[in-house]
């Protein structure tokens, strides 16, 4: 049987005479799982087992002692407590058994405790309680919330998990947020939160899975299960009770964590019966990747500044990491003299604790609860000492900041002094695009669903577009995921910007004058922001305002260059003047200019992909198709390939059943073209023709090889018509290839 050689763990249970024991039942069971040769390997000399009666102050901080005196660097730790819990004369605390005013044990003096561990991979989980007026003169009753069969724990926790995190490779865990009940069925073995954890630990998120990357349970994706487990017992309790009578989303029970992980970690072993899904190669590739992530969260140079009594609070999007999102933005801000005052600090997570979907575009609306939750405790506890706090979000990031200041109490929402929001989609993805893109993979982030509807119904009622803070939303006419009206209808014309660049890259500045952070820098100092890059004539493009931009550049139509016009191109055809289009390109002395017509081609496929309107792929198609047709008659090759891949991408995406003929035709083509050439573009089209010819191991060799130097807007560019292509022609969104694209293309 297995063993984990230098695995720690110090287990308490304590119910006061409660006579409830739920508590104690849920020690015993995670003393009883940890201890199982057939599931997680801890030896039992390794654990201290502490209930009721023996779970007395004395003895946590004995066994606290003797961990600090046994445990090193390489051991990891896990503490486990099922109790109660308060808040008292501004002190978070647990309860120890027979507690009195005199022997609580508070979260400072708990912190100084972990803190003298050698472990770096600590894991920390609260199953407990405050009930109210702990204490409140003499008055030291403890009581339950009785009702019927169910169990609740009423909790506040009043941020005892941030008091001890030294967000060093410590993983923390709470049953419920602020305000919130922890739960357990009556008659049931454990609370739903402990109940959630068992599971984790058997691995029973796991057992789906065609294979293993290696033989250990590890914290991010626990976290993200019980996350999803705890609240799901919640609601089959309640819809037993009365199937109508289901609260809202934010009354249910949901799990607090940390989320500023510096490491996935190793909690225990996998249960045996799994250990023959586990892939050696993948096993040896994904440890590698780990230390590499472990190495770099610890060895970045960070640019948190803590002075100051004003916080400037960069949080970021599920695609990007805390350090590295808002690129050189918080480093350009320390060295303006405005700043002086103001602390600044990134809120996020090392790139492996990205929630479940990984390193993609779009998160789950869980994940957007569980930020919401983290930044809600860390602004009313953490960051209470800031006497303002400025948030600055991009994509995602903007709803968990939408979400958390309506679940701040009034004191902390009056701290919130700007919100400037990036690329978000605050109005949710059109039905239609979550159908063909996304595959109904993201449906809950619908435009017509009930999160986006309540939250935006919600921030209507709670403000009324009369703001406590200063406001600035910020589209880009190149984003490719997030569509202008998402970003701007649900704000007033006052508060809408524009910024330039595609959606990973509007927060990456090139240097002071850059949109973006221009517009950071002015929304906080008051003055006027000025657009310096991004086109006017691009945006009335947008807007729909084509007379503008007719107006402006057909008089000129025989000097501009290619992008006036393909603007004028793009406004002709939108007021449906197609004779004067077909004119400008049978006569104009850029005709035959095969790189304008993909240009326009682009544009098209960029707005069919968002909007999947046939319109848009059918003038995506001729122009692709013009440029390649000329591009053959002369014979260019880097042309040919450039515009026959993409007539390839787009006869699969458009019709996966029916476009495989034209799609093979035109990957033949490509193919042809790319291998005559000798440019670094050229293996990115080799590897995607690849993929539509059902060469996959071929293909992923060549993505390996375009991505090679290329940098974040090229690769995601690589994956956007990687990914979507694939999903259209093998109608699976996540399997070992897809996988294999984000990690090559977006890690």
């Amino acid at each position: 049987m297995r063993k984990l050689e230098n695995a720690y763990a110090l287990i308490i249970g304590v119910d006061n005479k409660q006579e409830q024991d739920i508590f104690l039942k849920d020690a015993q069971a995670m003393y009883d799982v940890l201890t199982d040769e057939t599931l997680c390997g801890y030896k039992k000399e390794n654990i201290t087992l502490l209930l009721d009666k023996e779970a007395i102050t004395e003895n946590i901080i004995g066994a606290l002692d003797n961990y600090i005196q046994k445990i090193d660097e390489n051991s990891s730790f896990l503490i486990f407590y099922s109790g109660h819990g308060g808040y008292h004369e501004g002190k978070s605390f647990l309860l120890p058994y027979l507690a009195s005013s005199e022997n609580l044990i508070f979260g400072k003096d708990l912190r100084a405790k972990l803190s003298e561990i050698k472990s770096k991979r600590m894991f920390v989980l609260f199953d407990c309680c405050h009930s109210g007026g702990f204490f409140d003169g003499k008055d030291e009753t403890i009581t339950l919330n009785i009702s019927e069969n169910n169990i609740s724990r009423s909790s506040t926790l009043e941020g005892i998990a941030q008091e001890i995190d030294d967000e060093q490779g410590m993983v923390i865990m709470a049953s419920s947020q602020v305000h919130e009940r922890s739960w357990a069925q009556g008659g049931d073995d454990c609370s739903f939160f402990t109940a959630s954890l068992m599971e984790a630990f058997k691995a029973e998120h796991l057992k789906h899975k065609h294979f293993l990357v290696d033989e250990y349970v590890r914290t991010v994706d626990t976290a993200n299960y019980v996350f999803e487990r705890t609240p799901e017992k919640y609601l089959a309790m309640k819809r037993e009770k009365d199937p109508k009578g289901l609260e809202m989303r934010e009354k249910i029970q949901m799990p607090y964590a940390n989320l500023q992980m510096s490491a996935d970690f190793a909690i225990c072993f996998i249960p045996e019966e799994l250990k023959h899904k586990v892939s050696v190669k993948k096993h040896l590739k994904i440890n590698r990747d780990r230390e590499d992530i472990i190495s770099k969260s610890n060895d970045t140079p960070s640019w948190e500044r803590e002075e100051g009594n004003n916080l400037l609070l960069f949080l970021h999007g599920f695609s990007g990491e805390a350090k590295d999102t808002f690129g050189n933005i918080p480093n350009m801000l320390q060295s303006d003299s405005n700043f002086d005052g103001w602390a600044m600090k990134p809120l996020g997570y090392a790139p492996v604790a990205q929630p479940k979907l990984g390193k993609d575009i779009w998160g789950a609306i869980l994940d957007v609860d569980k930020i919401a939750g983290f930044l809600k405790t860390s602004i009313q506890n953490k960051f209470r000492k800031y006497d303002r706090i400025a948030i600055v979000a991009h994509s995602l990031g903007g709803l968990v900041a939408q979400k958390t200041i309506l679940l701040l109490d009034d004191d902390s929402r009056n701290r919130i002094s700007h919100l400037i929001m990036f690329g978000t989609p605050s109005n949710g993805i059109a039905p239609e695009v979550l159908d063909k893109q996304w595959n109904k993979k993201y449906s809950e982030l619908s435009s017509e669903g009930e999160y986006i509807q309540s939250l935006r119904k919600e921030w209507k009622e709670t403000f009324n577009n009369t703001y406590p803070f200063k406001l600035k939303v910020a589209a880009s006419t190149e984003d490719e995921y997030v569509s202008l009206e998402s970003c701007h209808k649900p704000f007033a014309q006052e508060h809408r910007e524009f910024v330039d660049a595609k959606h990973l890259m509007m927060v990456k500045p090139k240097d002071d004058k850059d949109d973006a952070y221009s517009l950071i820098l002015n929304t906080l100092t008051g003055s006027k922001f000025f657009n310096q890059y991004t086109n006017k004539e691009e945006i009335n493009l947008v807007l729909g305002k084509y007379d503008n931009v007719i107006q402006k550049l057909l008089p000129n139509k025989d000097d501009l260059d290619k992008r006036g016009l393909t603007q004028l191109i793009f406004a002709l055809e939108g007021l449906e003047r197609k004779e004067e289009v077909y004119d400008i390109l049978n006569n104009h002395r850029l005709k035959d200019n095969t790189d304008l017509m993909g240009i326009i081609g682009g544009r098209h496929k960029r707005d069919y992909l968002k909007t999947f309107s046939y319109k848009s792929f059918e003038l995506s198609h001729k122009y692709y198709g013009k440029a390649l047709e000329i591009s053959v008659e002369n014979e260019v090759d880097s042309q040919i390939y450039y515009h026959a891949i993409n007539l390839a991408f787009l006869s699969i995406v458009s019709d996966p059943e029916t476009g495989r003929g034209e799609m093979k035709k035109y990957a033949n083509q490509a193919l042809e073209a790319a291998n005559k050439c000798d440019d670094s573009w050229k293996y990115a089209t080799i590897a995607e023709a690849n993929m539509y010819l059902g060469n996959l191991d071929t293909a992923k060799k060549f993505y390996i090889k375009a991505s090679e130097g290329m940098g974040i807007r090229e690769k995601l560019s690589m994956h956007t018509n990687a990914y979507a292509g694939y999903v259209a022609l093998v109608n699976k969104e996540n399997d070992e290839f897809t996988q294999f694209l984000r990690e090559q293309l977006l890690g």
